[in-house]
């Protein structure tokens, strides 16, 4: 992510957690997220009224976002929750309190589409609704897929519990539903993430140079799980990192053998800053609907300043 984004999201995030109390109080609207890293035609509000979207959009109780076939967003989440939705894609954010109002729970609506989701809720669980599917996850991963063929959920991480008409089934880390539909058995239709995107990174062992920035070339390629063998599958990447001096390509592509590389630049910490330890998490998910069956990248780097 490049250092303006960060900048809208940071101040965006101020703004919001003045207005943070608003989510006890009935007679004001939430403010629950802001709108950053769109790419194509975005567009956001209420059913009714959906304009342009814009990074650093404030989004409210019962928005929607819309992205157009080749369009992203990413949704950031009060809490540290994300959300990135794919083209073609509709989804309403919402929220339910207690009556007490000490717990705030996010609620989300997929209408059309497909997203990748983070979600940092700890007792609080995320629910999750579209094409008669219901989910409720919290500190976990998904993507979730609404297609014709039927629904597609996938967990990368955490665990995720999934209910329908008639069963319910608790999805763990690397496994997937697969074209599941509202009547169906679904303990019956868990199966494994068979591929994930692996990252590897040069030099293994970075080590700061003085006053100058680090160059460091990112290696991408699609494995079978559990047995690394290459897989040819092409498409786009979105990276990010937990890093805040980091210059990161806006596009990565795998070509046509499942590969990529890129150059990342990670420049010194701020002199003020005596919290980084110099470790560096690398997190990759292909950045389109259609690949539920590809776990995310992870990577963790050690960025030494003598």
């Amino acid at each position: 992510m490049q250092p303006i984004q960060w900048c809208v999201i940071t101040i965006s995030f101020f703004l919001l957690s003045s207005s943070l109390p608003v989510l006890c109080s009935a007679k004001t609207v939430p403010i629950l997220a802001v709108l950053s890293q769109i790419k194509g035609k975005v567009k956001a509000g209420t059913a009714k009224k959906m304009t342009e979207g814009i990074n650093g959009k404030m989004l409210l109780r019962r928005h929607r976002v819309w992205t157009e076939k080749r369009g992203r967003a990413t949704i950031f989440f009060y809490d540290g929750s994300e959300v990135r939705l794919f083209g073609a894609t509709e989804l309403t954010i919402g929220a339910k309190k207690s009556r007490s109002s000490r717990w705030v729970r996010y609620r989300l609506v997929l209408h059309s589409g497909s997203f990748w989701g983070h979600f940092v809720r700890g007792k609080n669980p995320v629910e999750i609704e579209g094409g008669g599917i219901r989910l409720q996850l919290s500190n976990a991963s998904l993507r979730f897929s609404k297609k014709k063929t039927g629904i597609d959920i996938s967990v990368p991480s955490g665990m995720a519990k999934v209910f329908n008409k008639g069963s319910s089934v608790k999805l763990l880390a690397g496994q997937r539903l697969y074209q599941i539909r509202q009547n169906e058995f679904l303990p019956q239709k868990v199966s494994l993430i068979p591929n994930q995107l692996k990252l590897r990174i040069e030099p293994s062992a970075p080590i700061f140079s003085g006053k100058e920035s680090l160059k460091l070339n990112l290696h991408f390629q699609v494995v079978r799980f559990g047995t690394d063998r290459p897989v040819d599958r092409p498409g786009p990447v979105h990276l990010k990192g937990n890093y805040y001096n980091l210059m990161i390509p806006d596009s990565i592509r795998l070509n046509t053998d499942g590969k990529a590389s890129t150059i990342i630049e990670a420049a010194l910490p701020r002199t003020d800053d005596r919290t980084f330890e110099g470790t560096v998490t690398f997190h990759a998910i292909m950045d389109q609907s259609g690949y539920d069956d590809v776990q995310d990248g992870l990577l963790k780097v050690k960025l030494t300043n003598p």
